[in-house]
């Protein structure tokens, strides 16, 4: 039976007449030049694809994927191929400028076709199927018929596999995040040569800076994962929670899928729009999510420069050319009209030359970087291992042999009960003596010392050869560290990630002895990871696993969704009684009552739900702090980091007079806003979902809480609703606080005797089409925190089929 949504009828009435589609009932043998998979839709919106080959398999899904996101899959591929200001002009500050400048000058697309060709048979039949799917989607309803908000527009059209895997490639990258440094980057010019230069300028602004250094390889995309082995649940078998932090709109939502080539695979789960196979998921042996790891996949380096020649460098003592990358770029103009601008990237040895804001580019010094991923083209073949994997080991043996995660610790467990942990980012291998002398540098040289500290990254000496990658026999990417380098822990009781460094993955037994590229050790813990830590450590009668100490997948989605803030309550009690004893304080030049507030805070029970009285104001009195005092004494905390004690510690409120003050500023700017001191997230915390708001419940990094909901700027075509900031809150503005991130696909997996039992929400929906019922269907279940049942048997699938067709096409 095939049955039909009306929200489909465009599309699936031309498919009708194309005479590819058959209901189930009419299966026939397909010709080996066809591609063939049969698509069973459950409830909302999960497809269900089964085919014979990895061909026909990307086949439904790139069709299927393009059916709920072809705005924005294309849109991505767009920005792939380096063509975002050819169609949508410049950009605020020549965003899309840079963007496409950036991929140019990395040879994305030329590296696809060469990438492409080196992939084996069936990865190429996998990313060709998925292309013929796509391509057979827009062809098939034809643009002007699109009912999402890229209707008509003639960026929208076939496209070749080398397209999709350079899709694929850009993902890898850590350098895309980092456009504005690189192509700003220029030498010094006498007067002379600058009424010469006939090539365009870009500058770097000072917000680019700061967002590259934070956000750097994706870190402001965090998440969380645990991990339980069988001495942590209650039936003995392996536990997951996974919770990746991720936008709500663009090209970096999640889609999930559920892939059957009968005797082969079955593989449940998500990846990124436009990338076929899945990332984060589980078949019938194991089951993992990714969190982003806090390794250093780039590494700075400075240059000692030639005299009077700024683009030569010193290295070992002899002076080398730089590469000067030129760069032509089509960009249309506000008539629509094109022109080409000529730009400019510089390279050394390493890689691209960067422009910083605290080192600039002079006569006597450069900064440059390299990228540990740039010739990382093995994801899909490692993530389809992963797909496959019959037990633990061959999930380790995935990242054994391809070692291709490029951002991503991994967090795993199996049926028979174990919880494993593998931070395999690649990065940079070290010699003892590099790491040795960089250490020192850190206390001896200004640059080294300010990029550690307050940067948060490694900056060497590029001129000595001491400090280049050395190679190891099982590194797959040369000069990167392999797999028996990399942090890891295979364990029985539980493992865990929140974007901190390895070293806390486990409360009771810390991870120590690594490169520093992976991370800190024996270091303050954010407030988010000190919260999952506590979760998962508290084997206390009353702590979230219950009498036992032992898990149940009902416990492990109470855990994450109970919305505990942990700042609340190392704080709260405290700030109450400084209030309580000083119910008035001055603030510039008038005084302000706390009576009020002082009195909802104190009716506030320290979670982030959407009725909880006083969670808004005490968002906006801790966000008034700098987030970088929630690690230290300082401010914020009287009790300064014990490595002895990383939960626990720093804690205590330090100077109550000024938390009285920035009360009374919160107080202020929550009148400007016209809100009420006792306003709850369910008044003013909202998803913007086309003409619908949604209230949704969840916090910030700020706040200590696991399930983080978000509003970041996101470089997104697609509209959002961010509204302005209200006078100097961090977070609140004239629409409240709009969620565009944050918790994103929050999947509960158990194993059972009877296999994978698990439950989800894809929060923002399986549709990014504003006219699919599944644009909003799963954004109002996770606001209720009602979970929604995975469907991976085939009885349970048959029972729930929405709407199931064969899909075929000419290979």
């Amino acid at each position: 039976m095939t049955t039909i949504n009306n929200k489909r009828l465009v599309s699936l009435g031309l498919l009708l007449m194309t005479g590819l589609l058959t209901s189930c009932s009419e299966q026939k043998s397909v010709n080996a030049s066809f591609y063939k998979s049969e698509i069973k839709v459950t409830s909302f919106g999960i497809p269900h694809i089964t085919a014979d080959d990895f061909g026909s398999l990307g086949f439904g899904e790139g069709y299927m994927a393009a059916r709920d996101h072809v705005c924005n899959i294309a849109y991505g591929l767009v920005e792939a191929r380096g063509e975002r200001a050819k169609y949508f002009g410049a950009g605020e500050k020549n965003k899309h400028v840079k963007s496409d400048v950036l991929i140019k000058a990395l040879d994305i697309s030329d590296n696809a076709e060469q990438y492409f060709k080196g992939q084996t048979d069936e990865n190429q039949q996998w990313i060709s199927g998925y292309t013929s799917g796509y391509n057979k989607y827009i062809n098939d309803i034809g643009r002007d018929n699109i009912t999402s908000w890229c209707k008509g527009a003639d960026w929208v059209h076939e496209v070749k596999p080398q397209d999709i895997f350079a899709r694929f490639l850009l993902l890898a990258q850590t350098t895309r995040y980092m456009s504005g440094m690189i192509v700003s980057a220029a030498p010094p010019q006498s007067e002379a040569e600058k009424s010469g230069d006939k090539t365009a300028k870009l500058d770097l602004t000072s917000e680019e800076f700061a967002e590259s250094t934070k956000d750097l390889g994706g870190r402001h995309m965090g998440s969380n994962a645990w991990a339980f082995g069988k001495n942590r649940t209650e039936n003995g078998r392996g536990m997951l929670l996974g919770n990746p932090h991720y936008p709500w709109t663009g090209t970096d939502r999640f889609w999930e899928k559920h892939l059957i080539i009968p005797g082969r695979l079955n593989i449940y789960g998500t990846h990124l729009l436009g990338a076929p196979g899945v990332a984060i998921g589980f078949n019938e042996n194991v089951g993992w999510s990714h969190t982003v790891s806090d390794s250093e996949r780039v590494v700075f380096y400075t240059l000692d420069l030639v005299p009077g020649d700024p683009t030569s460098y010193f290295y070992d003592g002899k002076p080398r050319k730089m590469i000067a990358k030129k760069i032509s770029l089509p960009v249309k103009d506000e008539n629509g009209t094109e022109t080409i601008e000529n730009h400019v990237v510089w390279f050394s040895h390493y890689g691209p030359m960067v422009n910083l804001p605290n080192a600039p580019w002079t006569t006597t010094r450069a900064i440059t970087i390299r990228d540990a991923n740039v010739d990382n083209h093995n994801l899909l073949d490692q993530w389809k291992d992963m797909d496959l994997a019959k037990d633990m080991d061959s999930f380790k043996q995935a990242h054994k042999k391809w070692n291709a995660m490029p951002w991503v610790n991994s967090m795993a467990t199996s049926k028979d009960g174990r919880a494993v942990y593998i931070d395999g980012t690649n990065v940079a291998r070290l010699s003892p003596e590099a790491i040795a002398l960089w250490r020192d540098r850190t206390q001896t040289d200004p640059l080294t010392k300010e990029f550690n500290e307050k940067l948060e990254h490694i900056i060497l000496d590029g001129s000595d050869s001491r400090f280049e990658w050395q190679p190891h026999p099982e590194a797959r990417v040369a000069g990167v560290v392999p797999f028996v380098e990399q942090p890891q822990y295979d364990r029985s009781d539980y493992i865990f990630n929140a974007n901190d460094s390895y070293w806390l993955t486990n409360a009771k037994e810390p991870l120590e002895g690594y490169s520093p590229l992976f991370g800190p050790e024996r270091t303050a813990r954010t407030l988010r990871t000190r919260m999952n830590a506590k979760f998962l450590s508290d084997t206390s009668p009353k702590g979230p696993a219950g009498e036992d100490g032992k898990f149940s997948l009902q416990e492990m989605q109470a855990a994450i969704l109970s919305n505990r803030s942990l700042t609340a309550e190392l704080l709260l009690d405290e700030l109450v009684s400084a209030c309580t004893a000083q119910p008035a304080i001055k603030y510039g030049s008038k005084t302000v009552d706390l009576s009020k507030a002082c009195i909802i805070l104190k009716g506030y029970n320290k979670h982030l739900d959407l009725d909880a009285n006083g969670a808004v104001l005490f968002r906006e009195w801790i966000t008034l702090y700098p987030y970088e005092e929630s690690f230290k004494k300082g401010e914020l905390f009287a009790i300064a980091f014990d490595p002895n004690d990383p939960i626990n510690t720093p804690r205590d409120l330090a100077d109550k007079t000024l938390a009285l003050v920035k009360l009374a500023e919160a107080i202020e700017n929550m009148q400007s806003a016209d809100l009420s001191l006792d306003s709850t997230l369910g008044d003013i915390q909202f998803s913007y979902k086309s003409q619908e708001k949604i209230a949704i419940h969840g916090g910030l990094n700020e706040e200590g809480i696991a399930n983080i909901i978000d509003q970041w700027r996101y470089d997104a075509m697609a509209p959002q609703v961010n509204g302005n900031r209200i006078a100097s809150s961090k977070y609140l503005t004239d629409v409240g606080y709009s969620v565009t991130a944050g918790t994103s696909f929050l999947l509960s997996l158990s194993y059972t005797d009877e296999g994978p039992k698990a439950e989800a929400f894809l929060t923002y929906g399986e549709s990014g089409d504003p006219t699919s019922e599944h644009y909003t269907d799963q954004t109002k279940l996770f606001a209720k925190k009602q979970w929604r049942p995975i469907l991976f048997n085939m009885t349970d699938i048959n029972q729930d089929i929405k709407e199931s067709f064969i899909l075929t096409g000419p290979r």
